[in-house]
């Protein structure tokens, strides 16, 4: 239901909230090594992120990744607007143009629903709970 891209940019973020802080940046290798993603596709997210205030970027020797005041509170709703925009939330599970309320495809009131239990518990959590839950051990960030 969701993009590779929002699932990248959201674990990225957890692990960054983890482990970048403005003294020990998180390198794009490193990320892209310890969560299994491509480098290239991961810095274009991370670059889109950084330009949107949710992490911070240095540049150099020494540069690399960190978590910034906004970074624990941003809502996963938040992440998906910046990766996907509405789209998710607005199209039809078929790809029917014309499917509405009023002119529903087969699937409209089943994929409805379950679209609005999805928004409803990206809205409810944030990065700072992905990164807590995974410090725990209570679940996980790489495949």
């Amino acid at each position: 239901m969701f993009s590779k891209t929002f699932g990248y940019a959201i674990r990225a973020l957890a692990y960054i909230n983890i482990h970048g802080t403005d003294e020990k940046k998180v390198g794009l290798m490193d990320l892209s090594h310890a969560l299994d993603m491509p480098q290239h596709f991961l810095g274009k997210i991370l670059q889109d992120l950084v330009r949107h205030g949710i992490i911070d970027s240095a540049k150099g020797p020494s540069g690399g990744f960190y978590a910034n005041e906004s970074t624990a509170g941003t809502h996963l709703i938040d992440v998906l607007k910046i990766t996907d925009g509405n789209l998710v939330f607005e199209s039809c599970a078929l790809g029917i143009k014309r499917c509405n309320a009023k002119n529903p495809c087969s699937l409209h009131n089943e994929f409805a629903s379950c679209r609005n239990n999805m928004l409803s518990a990206i809205s409810i959590k944030t990065i700072g709970m992905l990164a807590d839950d995974a410090t725990a051990g209570r679940t996980f960030l790489v495949r």
